[in-house]
């Protein structure tokens, strides 16, 4: 949405509080903090405090990593796994960025300092845990009189604390060159005056984080001079910064419309590749009914499916605007109800004791579901210390997938789809039936027509020519678990899609959202 300089506002009126301390599940960790205090306050060394975190960790990383994938019921995969590995991947960054890495610095760097933590292991309102492949993301501003040669020695020590995580807990720490380390007027430089792309992720940046960011070292003036300025936007930033086309990089309405493609890392490099054969986008929805019959369910030889920002980033804005103060129906949702004993619904309406919206669940249940399935992934693909981007599946990653871990991983992806009613009735049934077809290798999937369009198949498509002579061709496609792995996902991309557009759409004028901003939105969902 346009974003005005204007808006922002100017004065530092009164203070904000920082945003509200997140708690542990597990309360053992109060326990173990509280001890980690008392060392540090009696004179401990850092080599004294990072060896008792280790020996945390190492004990509590092993009960979960030994838990078996296969047992856990997709109803409690959150209590189970995502939300302990939260816990414990919390405690380390956050006990060792307080007592070793900040506790290190000089005192004056420390007083000039504004360090806060952001992303799934921090946010306030997350409330479904995280996966061991969730990366940290940490920011530092300073006040402007810092030296540059303090500075400097941040920027060492955070990159000697990247690779102590790394090596020592398997916790990828981001470091962005561009705003690891701000100076206070260059934030807000790039909020008022900077070019337009700047100012606009800036603004969106600090006026959605206020209140999710899990702040180590703090500055009050700091804090305050900056966020105060965006402070005044409207709650429709909020859609632009998760899911919009403002959002800084991909998302849901980029990829919904085509209008930018997936950049996905490729396993084992450090390289990346822009792809535009996303499940869910509009051109290739178009480019797949162009080619293939429907009811055959043939998966194209390629296609990618964004998990991180179709769904996870989706469940993300709900959650961060019931954590502004919205109810479920001013975000398009019907409202939580407690019935008497007389009403019955669904197993997948009730969160607790209260009957949610059902779409409402599905997105929840999705999102806890895509969470497990990226931790899959790492646990398969990223076994052996490669690098592995878990946020997106293809063809041939679910493929290797299936021939690297074979029925055990099969297993889990039922237990996510199918347990989890990621599928309708409908779907599931379809689900079970090309299912079948692949595990009996059945070769009677047929497609046929003018000789002449025969060369017009997709590039890489695999087929078994019956016929090829006269006017008219026949081929057989076999079935593979590529097909199984695009039916599941496409389906999932098409509910989500109804849910956004049909029901969180229509709520962002009452957000503050320019009718014209709406209609926008509307066309690039439609249009061919």
């Amino acid at each position: 949405m346009a974003i005005q300089p204007d808006i922002l506002s100017t004065g530092l009126n009164t203070m904000s509080a920082p945003a509200a301390s997140i708690q542990y599940k597990d309360t053992s960790y109060l326990e173990h903090e509280q001890k980690l205090a008392t060392l540090a306050n009696s004179g401990a060394d850092a080599k004294v405090l990072s060896k008792l975190i280790e020996s945390i960790f190492v004990k509590q990383h092993r009960t979960i990593r030994d838990l078996d994938f296969k047992q856990l019921d997709p109803q409690a995969i959150a209590d189970n796994y995502l939300l302990p590995r939260k816990d414990l991947n919390r405690f380390v960054v956050e006990n060792w960025v307080q007592k070793i890495f900040i506790a290190g610095l000089p005192k004056k760097t420390q007083a000039a300092l504004f360090m806060f933590g952001l992303g799934r292991l921090f946010s306030t309102y997350n409330d479904l845990g995280a996966q061991h492949s969730t990366d940290i993301d940490l920011n530092l501003i300073v006040d402007d009189a810092m030296p540059q040669r303090s500075i400097d020695a941040l920027v060492t020590g955070l990159k000697r604390l990247q690779h102590e995580f790394h090596s020592r807990f398997g916790i990828v720490l981001e470091l962005h060159p561009q705003y690891m380390i701000q100076r206070e007027a260059e934030v807000l430089i790039n909020l008022n005056t900077g070019t337009e792309k700047d100012r606009i992720a800036s603004v969106l940046f600090y006026r959605t984080n206020e209140k999710s960011i899990r702040i180590l070292q703090d500055h009050p003036v700091i804090r305050e001079n900056i966020f105060s300025r965006v402070r005044q936007l409207p709650d429709a930033c909020m859609f632009e910064h998760f899911m919009g086309f403002s959002a800084g990089k991909a998302s849901y309405a980029k990829l919904r419309s085509s209008s930018e493609a997936l950049v996905i890392g490729l396993d084992g490099s450090c390289d990346s590749l822009a792809v535009h054969t996303v499940v869910g986008s509009r051109s290739f929805g178009y480019w797949l009914r162009r080619h293939f019959p429907q009811g055959l369910f043939v998966s194209p030889p390629e296609w990618h499916f964004s998990m991180k920002y179709f769904i996870n980033r989706v469940y993300d804005y709900i959650c961060a605007m019931r954590n502004a103060g919205y109810q479920l129906e001013e975000l398009g949702f019907r409202p939580a109800s407690n019935p008497g004993g007389g009403t019955t619904r669904g197993k997948n309406e009730r969160f607790g004791s209260v009957v949610m919206d059902p779409d409402f669940l599905y997105i929840r249940n999705a999102h806890k579901l895509m969470l497990f399935l990226q931790e899959l992934v790492q646990s398969g693909i990223g076994a052996y210390g490669m690098e592995v981007d878990c946020s997106w599946m293809s063809g041939a990653r679910f493929t290797r997938l299936v021939d690297q871990c074979g029925n055990d991983f099969l297993t889990d992806f039922d237990i996510l789809v199918l347990s989890g009613c990621l599928l309708r009735p409908s779907e599931a049934e379809r689900y079970r039936f090309l299912q079948q077809k692949i595990k009996t290798r059945s070769k009677d999937r047929y497609l046929e027509g003018p000789i002449d369009h025969l060369k017009n198949l997709p590039e890489g498509l695999r087929y078994d020519v019956l016929n090829n002579e006269g006017s008219r061709y026949k081929i057989s496609i076999p079935y593979t678990w590529s097909d199984l792995a695009f039916f599941a996902f496409n389906a999932i991309s098409v509910h989500i899609a109804q849910i956004v557009e049909g029901k969180i759409l229509p709520t962002l004028p009452r957000m503050g959202m320019p009718k014209s901003e709406l209609d926008r939105y509307r066309k690039a969902f439609s249009e061919n």
